[in-house]
C-alpha cells in the first residue's frame, strides 16, 4: 500500500487560503470579498495530520515523545514567536489597547506560553491563528500513546470509535477551540482503517473524481456535516485514483500546500502591517489593497515566501 498521498499536500493549500481571505475580509482590508463562513476550517489540519501521522506508524513503533515533541515544537514555535512578537509590537504602536502595562504582560506571556487558545478572555488577541498550535502540541503528546491503543484495538473497535467521535463532532457544535483536537483523533481512526483496507473506496478512476466533486459541492453548501464530509474528501483524495488527483498531485502545488501552515500562522502578521499603513500613511482616506489585482499580489508574496522558506527548510533537515 502507498504510504505516501501526495493531493493531500494541496488540500492543505486550498483549506489555508479560504480561512486567510476570510481573515483579511473580515479585518477589513478587502471588503470586496464576500465570505460569510469559510469552507475549510482549521479543522481540515487537525484531520490532515492525524491521518497522516496514523498512517506513518502503522507499520512501525509509536515514536518516542520527547524526539517527536521536539521535532514538531523546532519546527513551529520559532515562527510563532516570531509572529507573536511582532503583531505584539505593531499593537503597541497602532493602538491604546495595551496602555495597561500589566495587561500587556499578561497578553504576551499567554500568546508566548500557548496558553491563550484556553483563556481567550483573559487578554488582547494577538496572533489569534496560533490558538491551533496550543492544541496541535496537545495532540501531539497524546500521539505516541494513542497510536499504541489504536494498534491493539480491532476494526470493530475502530469503527465504533470513528462513529462516536463524527457524531459527537457533528452534535457539539461551536465548541471551544481547546477541544476541536478531536478532529485531528478522528483522521488517526481514519488512517488506522484505511491502511487495514476496511473502508470501502471505488476502484475507477471516474467515480472517485465524481464523489470528490459532490463531496466538494456539499462542503460549499453544506455547514452541518462538515465532519463526514471533510472526511469523505480526505478519503478520496487518498484514494489516489482520477483526474483530481492527478491535478492535486502537480509538485509546485503540493510544494504551495506542504507550506500553506506556516502561511496560516503568518497571514495575522501580513494583516496587521497593512493595517499599519492604513493608518499612519493613508489615513483610512483611501485603501490600495481592497481589488482584485491587489488581493492576487498580496497572496502571491504571502504563500510564495512561505513556500520558498518551506523548500528550504525541507532541504536543510534532508527531506524531499
Amino acid at each position: 500500500m502507498k504510504l505516501y498521498f501526495p493531493a493531500l499536500d494541496s488540500l492543505r493549500f486550498f483549506a489555508s487560503l479560504n480561512i486567510v481571505l476570510l481573515h483579511f475580509a473580515s479585518s477589513h482590508l478587502l471588503s470586496y470579498i464576500k465570505i460569510e463562513r469559510p469552507f475549510f476550517t482549521a479543522d481540515v489540519f487537525f484531520l490532515l495530520s492525524g491521518f497522516i501521522y496514523s498512517i506513518m506508524f502503522c507499520n512501525k513503533e509509536p515514536p518516542k515523545l520527547g524526539p517527536f515533541i521536539k521535532e514538531r515544537f523546532l519546527r513551529l514555535y520559532p515562527l510563532h514567536i516570531i509572529c507573536t512578537s511582532t503583531i505584539f509590537a505593531i499593537v503597541l504602536y497602532r493602538t491604546s489597547l495595551l496602555d495597561n502595562t500589566a495587561y500587556a504582560i499578561k497578553t504576551l506571556a499567554l500568546h508566548v506560553s500557548l496558553l491563550w487558545a484556553f483563556v481567550p478572555g483573559q487578554g488582547h488577541h494577538l496572533n489569534q491563528p496560533s490558538w491551533t498550535l496550543s492544541v496541535f502540541f496537545l495532540c501531539y503528546a497524546a500521539t505516541p500513546a494513542f497510536l499504541g491503543f489504536l494498534s491493539k484495538r480491532s476494526k470493530k473497535t475502530l469503527w465504533i470509535l470513528l462513529a462516536i467521535s463524527i457524531l459527537s463532532l457533528m452534535y457539539f457544535k461551536g465548541v471551544p477551540n481547546a477541544f476541536r483536537g478531536v478532529y485531528f483523533f478522528s483522521g488517526m481512526l481514519l488512517g488506522r482503517l484505511f491502511f487495514t483496507g476496511t473502508i470501502p473506496l471505488p476502484k475507477r478512476p471516474l467515480l472517485n473524481d465524481l464523489l470528490i466533486l459532490l463531496t466538494v459541492i456539499l462542503i460549499c453548501v453544506n455547514k452541518f456535516y462538515q465532519p463526514v464530509l471533510y472526511s469523505a474528501l480526505l478519503l478520496f483524495l487518498a484514494n489516489n485514483k482520477g483526474f483530481f488527483v492527478k491535478i492535486l498531485s502537480m509538485p509546485w502545488l503540493r510544494a504551495v500546500g506542504k507550506a500553506s501552515f506556516y502561511t496560516y500562522l503568518l497571514h495575522g502578521v501580513a494583516i496587521e502591517f497593512l493595517h499599519l499603513y492604513l493608518d499612519k500613511v493613508a489615513m483610512w482616506q483611501y485603501n490600495p489593497f481592497n481589488n482584485v489585482p491587489a488581493t492576487i499580489i498580496i497572496m502571491v508574496v504571502l504563500y510564495g515566501s512561505c513556500t520558498a522558506y518551506g523548500v528550504i527548510a525541507r532541504r536543510f533537515r534532508g527531506r524531499g
